[in-house]
């Protein structure tokens, strides 16, 4: 509880902090600024091609089979749990990855919704039984993930990034998975509260999420190329992710009619 209590004061401390040094705007202006430009030039969020297909599809048909043979019997024995059991669960992990969410949406100058995060990870922390309990959804403050990848590319700095196929883990881009690596080096929730034992923390937030959608699987073995439909579905995704649910709509000129 020590702990817990320390982080949260460390993140009123630091949020406050960084609001107060940037009241003159400077640092959003120029988070402002890049946006603009980015938008100007009409860059692409992802790559329109895919430069490691064969290795792609390598590890995907190897992810499903794995999926068929252990993965999917244990996710479906998991999901029959009562669902405040499983629910409780996933808010506890979602609750985990808050800190992050404030870090990086102030890192893009979105001052609202890093408040937003800040007092989610608060109140549901605290009322809400570590986390157990998302009282913060009931208080009209929805959840909405912010991650180093989304950082990266609003400061201009990685565009069209690529699809990647992790073993065991399965989708991603290759922005957002340095951008993963990179944040667990300062995870405030690792450092501060999970000391030890912290691949087992995050093996099972990544099954927590796999639980979630394994029912998917089935209708993604439906499609004509279910590789192709598993790739661009996660790029729409994180292309979702990155303009806060508003991707531009695509120009009438980019559509042949003929």
């Amino acid at each position: 509880m020590k702990n817990l209590t320390a982080i949260i004061f460390t993140f009123i401390t630091i949020f406050l902090q960084t609001y107060q040094v940037n009241a003159d705007e400077d640092l959003y202006q120029i988070i402002a600024e890049i946006r603009a430009e980015n938008a100007k030039q009409s860059l692409e969020p992802m790559n329109s091609k895919d430069p490691y297909e064969d290795y792609n599809r390598a590890v995907f048909n190897f992810n499903l089979g794995f999926n068929d043979l252990i993965g999917e019997p244990i996710a479906n024995a998991y999901n029959v749990l009562p669902n405040p059991v499983t629910t409780g669960i996933a808010n506890f992990m979602q609750n985990l990855g808050e800190p992050l969410n404030v870090i990086n949406a102030l890192l893009q100058g979105k001052v609202e919704v890093a408040l937003s995060s800040f007092m989610r990870f608060s109140l549901n922390s605290t009322l809400g039984l570590f986390g157990l309990i998302d009282i913060a959804d009931e208080a009209g403050l929805k959840y909405q993930k912010e991650d180093l990848g989304q950082t990266l590319y609003t400061w201009g700095m990685w565009q069209e990034s690529s699809f990647i196929m992790i073993p065991f883990i399965g989708a991603y881009t290759t922005r957002e998975l340095i951008g993963a690596s990179i944040n667990s080096t300062y995870n405030p929730t690792y450092t501060e509260i999970i000391k030890e034992n912290k691949i087992d923390f995050f093996i099972g937030g990544k099954f927590v999420d796999y639980a979630k959608v394994v029912h998917l699987v089935g209708e993604m073995k439906k499609q004509p190329d279910p590789y192709i439909f598993m790739r661009e579905s996660y790029l729409q995704h994180r292309t979702n992710l990155l303009y806060d649910g508003h991707p531009p709509v695509p120009e009438m000129d980019d559509f042949d009619f003929e």
